[in-house]
Order: C-alpha cells, then sequence, then structure tokens
C-alpha cells in the first residue's frame, strides 16, 4: 500500500480556485454550517470524517465532530515524533559524527582503517544541506592534511548492522524498496537511498531491456529490470528482492506509446557500503589511492592508536525538523524519533520510542485513548490518534519553548512543502499551516490557522481527519479541506 503523493491528487473546484467562494456565501454562513455540508457529503459516501478546533491561547473547543474517533493518523505523526525531540534537545542541538583513524602512519602510507562512530544523524551526506553535501570530502580532505599519500585499508562504521532498524512495525512490505521507506539504520548516509533511471533510444524496441542508471555512480545496488508493454499506463514499480541485496523493477507500458525513459529513488539496506565508496572516491580525487590488501606493507614506525580525525556536525534541529514537516521525511522522522528515545529512555528501539512517546504525551495531559504512536513517521498501520489528541500536541507545544520552531517546521499552503500546490485566495495566503498526512484511503491534515480581524480567537489549532476514503468520492480529500481551511480563515467560528 504505497502512499499516494499529495500533488497528484485532485485539486480544489473551479468555484474555489477563482476566489469567488466568499461573495456567493450566503449571509449569516458559519464554520460549523459549512463542516456540515462537507461531512455529510463524505459520510454519505461511506467515509469517515472527524475535526476539532481549538483556540490556540486557551485550548477552548470551537468546533467538534466526532473528535473523539481514533482513526490512522499516516504523516501528521510527525508532528508528534518532532514535537517531542525539540521539547528534549532543543531547536539548536546538532547531531556530531566522530570520524577516526585507527592504524599507524609510516611516512605517506596510512595502514589502518577510517571508522565512523554514527550518532543516528539523519543528514549525514544528504544534497539537502551544504554542510552535509560535502560529508565524504570533508574526511578526504582531512586524511589529506595528516600528510596521508597512500592508505591500505577500510572505512569502517561501528555497529552499523542493526537488523532492528530494517524495517519499521506495521510498515507495508511492498513499501520497502522505496525511499520513502528507507530503513532509519543506526548509520545513515545520503538518507539511505539511490536514483535508478531506466532509458531507451530513439527508435529502440519497447519490448527489449532499457539501459540502467543508478547514481551516484559509487552506489552498490543491483537492481533488476523486466519490461511489460501491455499496460494501459506508464508505470515503475519495484520490490525487493527475497534472499538478495538489490530490487527486481517491472517497467509497464503501452506498446503504443513507449515512453524513452523513466526514474525512481529507491532505499539502500548498506548506507555504510555506500559511505565507504564514496570517501574511496573522494580520496582518489585527491590523488590518494587505496592499494590492495594482499601488498605487502613496510614496517610501521608509530604505534596503533586510534586518532581523531573529523567531526562531521548536522544542521540545527530546527533545520532537521523544518524538512521533516514540509517534505514529509519519513527517514528523518524514525531518526530523530529513535534520538528522542535515547534521550528519555537510554535505549534507541520501537520499545523504547512507544514508552518515551507515550510518557511525553502523558507529560501533555494527552491520554493513550487519544494517541497511541507506535514508530516516529506515521508509515505504521498500527498508529492511532484522534483529531483531539493532534490538536492537543500543537496546542501544548506553541506554549512552550521551542513552539516557533514546530510552527515554522509546519508547510504553508500555497507556498511550500506537501501544501505548496494548495489553492490560495487573498484571505488565505500565508494563514493557513498544516502537517498533512497520506495512507491508502486515509487523509489527515492537522496545523494552525490565523484569523485576522477576529480578536477574540485570532489564532486557532485544528485537525481534520478522513477515514475510508474512495478515489471515486464526490467530494476528494483535497477539496474538503481546502474548504475548510478557507472557512477557519474567514468565517465565524460559532
Amino acid at each position: 500500500m504505497r502512499r499516494v503523493p499529495f500533488a497528484s491528487l485532485l485539486l480544489v473546484a473551479p468555484l474555489l480556485l477563482s476566489g469567488c467562494l466568499r461573495d456567493t456565501r450566503p449571509e449569516g454562513d458559519t464554520l460549523p454550517s459549512l463542516a456540515r455540508a462537507l461531512f455529510d457529503t463524505l459520510e454519505a459516501e461511506g467515509a469517515l470524517a472527524s475535526a476539532y478546533v481549538v483556540d490556540a491561547r486557551t485550548g477552548e473547543p470551537l468546533y467538534t465532530h466526532r473528535e473523539h474517533v481514533r482513526l490512522l493518523p499516516a504523516s501528521t505523526l510527525k508532528v508528534v515524533s518532532t514535537a517531542s525531540v525539540l521539547a528534549a534537545l532543543g531547536p539548536d542541538f546538532r547531531f556530531q559524527t566522530p570520524v577516526s583513524l585507527e592504524g599507524t602512519l609510516t611516512g605517506g602510507l596510512f595502514l589502518g582503517n577510517v571508522v565512523v562512530d554514527p550518532v543516528g544523524d539523519p543528514s549525514l551526506g544528504s544534497w539537502r544541506f551544504p554542510e552535509t553535501a560535502l560529508a565524504c570530502e570533508q574526511v578526504a580532505d582531512a586524511l589529506q592534511a595528516r600528510g596521508i599519500r597512500q592508505w591500505r585499508g577500510q572505512v569502517r562504521v561501528r555497529g552499523a548492522r542493526d537488523a532492528e532498524f530494517r524495517l519499521g512495525p506495521g510498515w507495508a512490505w511492498d513499501d520497502a524498496a522505496y525511499a520513502y521507506s528507507a530503513a532509519p539504520t543506526a548509520f545513515v548516509f545520503r538518507e539511505n537511498v539511490v536514483d535508478l533511471a531506466l532509458s531507451r533510444p530513439e527508435g529502440a524496441d519497447c519490448a527489449q531491456p532499457p539501459m540502467v542508471q543508478v547514481t551516484p555512480p559509487f552506489a552498490t545496488l543491483t537492481a533488476v529490470v523486466s519490461v511489460d508493454t501491455n499496460a494501459e499506463r506508464p508505470t515503475l514499480a519495484c520490490v525487493r528482492q527475497r534472499g538478495g541485496p538489490g530490487v527486481r523493477c517491472l517497467w509497464r507500458s503501452p506498446a503504443r506509446s513507449c515512453p524513452r525513459s523513466a526514474a525512481v529513488r529507491l532505499a539502500v539496506d548498506e548506507p555504510e557500503a555506500l559511505f565507504a565508496a564514496c570517501v574511496e572516491a573522494a580520496l582518489l580525487q585527491r590523488g590518494i589511492p587505496r592499494l590492495p590488501m594482499t601488498l605487502e606493507a613496510p614496517t610501521p614506525s608509530l604505534p596503533a592508536v586510534p586518532a581523531p580525525l573529523v567531526t562531521l556536525v548536522s544542521p540545527p534541529l530546527s533545520e532537521l525538523v523544518k524538512v521533516t514537516n514540509k517534505e514529509s521525511l519519513n527517514l528523518y522522522a524514525e531518526r530523530l524519533g529513535l534520538r528522542f528515545a535515547r534521550e528519555r529512555t537510554g535505549a534507541e528501539s520501537y520499545g523504547a520510542l512507544r514508552t518515551a512517546l507515550t510518557e511525553e504525551l502523558a507529560r501533555r495531559g494527552i491520554p493513550s485513548r487519544d494517541l497511541r504512536p507506535v514508530d516516529g513517521s506515521g508509515l505504521s498501520r498500527y498508529n492511532l490518534a484522534t483529531a483531539r489528541g493532534l490538536v492537543r500536541v500543537i496546542f501544548t507545544s506553541l506554549r512552550e519553548a521551542y513552539g516557533a520552531a514546530l510552527l515554522d517546521s509546519l508547510p504553508v499552503a500555497g507556498l511550500d512543502g506537501t501544501l505548496a500546490g494548495r489553492p490560495v485566495t487573498a484571505d488565505t495566503a500565508g494563514r493557513v499551516r498544516a502537517k498533512t498526512g497520506t495512507l491508502s484511503g486515509q487523509r489527515c491534515f492537522v496545523g494552525v490557522v490565523d484569523r485576522p480581524g477576529d480578536t477574540r480567537h485570532p489564532r486557532v489549532v485544528f485537525a481534520l481527519m478522513l477515514g475510508n476514503m474512495d478515489e471515486g468520492t464526490a467530494l476528494p480529500a483535497n477539496t474538503a479541506f481546502d474548504r475548510f481551511a478557507e472557512g477557519l480563515v474567514t468565517l465565524p467560528l460559532r
């Protein structure tokens, strides 16, 4: 059951896109009357709607509809994990990954290993931040600064093979090949993903296997690609190979269309191997080759003692939380959640995460009947949440020191993140911030709305959860959200 990309869902009805809804609304219309019309339409088709709205300053309930019903929170659970880790570590916290040398240096020849002690930094080697994209170059520069001109050994990640984090509890097995389901391993590099591109030249037979390119070029992922030309529309689907390190992909398309290219981002099981290959490539660019292990080496003149080489530092936690929520990055949410678990329990495991999150929610006065988190990202089908519980997480966060960082991490409708493509009007532009969540048949939204001109309730916190949704529903989930969010900005709340 694959997550449906948010941007691919249907846009709002033309009436909303034109910005005319407010002008044609009957005098005396209110948020409850608007919501009733929306939810009656959804529930008449078998869907289930739940909503909860409170004043952001006082917590006073302003609108409720089945707010106690438990549904799958999907990615809105990221608000729970990111709020928790911000509360525990603060917005300025940075991961610091130490890299050391374990071996001896004789002249310009280093005999030994480059050793990394993983700390769970999800951004190490990521292309999203200038300071993390150059991790391999930082290691290579530090080796070169030590006067090393050749080396014989390995790049090792201490304790990297942690089987517990290969697949989260309640994750769907057919998601495992894709980047959004990359395993939250103890050591993360390049977000544990590689890019797979398929292509065929003009005039090539569509039934023939395509050319396969993996990026980065030093990646070790193997992919077996099959072709099916009897499909109704072009698709590219991949699954893990059982008992093997690679993936098996099926490129389907109609024979008459014969697409020339396709691409997908895939998860890797061994980020430590990807990192080792990256460091070796960076060293070769600096003219520092790795000698074969079979080559006889001179007698070392220095004792073999570990020596610090460089520390790889992440961006501040506030920036990591921002990309987690705005782009809905599952790997970041899991690693931040597990780091929170270690801070509170001393252990990094899903059992420790459940314990730590339950205790954190109790600290906020949120009972387990309102929120039962199992993982940090919301990928698990075992998570349960109510609209009331999700609202309480944001409401309590806004009252704490890190509240501004959490608020800043939420996507802004029509501007960025998973809400970048949502339509806005002059009334709603910049006033709707919300985390989205999508699983098969489930759509959720939780966030903050500003109400200009309302001195009594200038800001509200809301959650809208839609369950049992079907692709053919007359009122698409995005349309329901757009209309509900506009009503939160412009309509009387009672």
